[in-house]
């Protein structure tokens, strides 16, 4: 079942971007994120770019820059091609690392990013926000838009690895669902269960539904009886006896119902909610009668209610479907039938011949 063919992922993907990356193209966008200033320091640090050019025939010492690397430095800030415009600034800045000009270059990159994200080109914002964590570590706006533009192009790895540290950073059930999403399609079973948890919290019972089936998967398959009932109940609130869920053929739709149920019913067994079990086993029964699990655990279920009228019932015709539960269920129906007939087992082959034709 691939989770991303029923999710309008579209919604999700432009979560990052408005939060994140406001619009404008002064050289200070998004740099109050990395520290706070006050106003008189953020005059202080202003570039008077027209006094620049008569500042730059001084010596270096005085104003921290040379003429050649005012050039280089306007050149970069000019260029059209807005990607060009990123990388040469982000090189000026390693080249650079002494000049007074490097701070200026790198604090107009999230400015150029911006304006990446606002035509939509991700192809070219994704290396632009990459290069600029190498030179901004941990930088929160970066981090948001490389974890985007990367999920965009499909590149899971590495929306992956800027989400997980964006999600650090600034947690929410919308960035956990694009990275379960990730995860699962990078087969990451263990990680996709992780953040998928996190996701479902505010979503409603239908949005939730395919996270819900597979992590039912999931949890059962580790042998999570709890978790895994758990996420069943969720799917059965969400469409039930209704119609089925986008995707599912309604026979597609039985045969889950029949496995959940199981499950839930299982559930109730081993926390001995008996009565319970038994409804959810014959709930189960409805959708699949060849269910010989089912028919065991609501033998086990009667029997341990004291009916063993209905566990023998039960434990035969788990039986008589002959799968893998055939040697368990007919090992407790003897030691059952036994305890009710002074160790005898005399009479048990008509139970078994009743329960051989009420399965047909």
């Amino acid at each position: 079942m691939k989770l991303v063919k029923c999710i309008q992922w579209s919604v999700l993907v432009l979560f990052v971007g408005l939060l994140l990356v406001p619009s404008g193209s002064d050289l200070a966008v998004l740099n109050a994120q990395e520290e706070k200033k006050t106003e008189q320091q953020k005059e202080d640090e202003v570039l008077d770019l027209e006094e620049a050019e008569k500042q730059a025939a001084k010596p270096t010492s005085d104003v921290g820059y040379t003429k050649e690397e005012y050039d280089a430095f306007q050149k970069a800030l000019n260029n059209p091609d807005l990607k060009l415009r990123a990388e040469e600034l982000m090189q000026f800045a390693k080249d650079k690392p002494e000049s007074k000009l490097r701070e200026h270059a790198l604090n107009a990159v999230p400015a150029v990013m911006a304006e990446l994200y606002q035509a939509k080109d991700m192809a070219s914002l994704a290396p632009v926000a990459e290069s600029y964590l190498e030179l901004k570590p941990g930088d929160e706006a970066a981090l948001g838009v490389a974890t985007e533009a990367f999920y965009t192009n499909k590149d899971y790895a590495k929306a992956t690895k800027y989400g997980e540290a964006f999600y650090e950073k600034k947690p929410s059930p919308e960035l956990a669902q694009l990275l379960a999403h990730s995860f699962d399609q990078l087969k990451n079973d263990g990680k996709f269960a992780n953040y998928a948890e996190k996701a479902l919290g505010n979503m409603s019972p239908q949005d939730a539904f395919f996270y819900s089936a597979k992590l039912s998967y999931y949890y059962a398959n580790r042998k999570d009886i709890g978790r895994a009932a758990t996420h069943c109940q969720k799917m059965m609130s969400a469409y039930g006896d209704g119609e089925p869920p986008p995707g599912y053929t309604a026979d597609k739709w039985n045969q889950e119902k029949a496995r959940s149920y199981a499950i839930i019913g299982r559930n109730y067994y081993e926390r001995k909610q008996f009565a319970n079990a038994v409804s959810a086993f014959n709930n189960s029964l409805k959708y699949y009668r060849q269910n010989d699990e089912a028919y065991y655990y609501m033998g086990m279920s009667y029997w341990s209610a004291n009916d063993p009228t209905n566990a023998l019932k039960s434990f035969a015709k788990s039986y008589s479907l002959n799968k893998a539960y055939a040697k368990t269920a007919r090992d407790k129906m003897e030691t059952l039938y036994k305890a009710l007939n002074n160790g005898s087992v005399e009479g048990i082959d008509r139970i078994l011949r009743a329960a051989a034709a009420e399965m047909r």
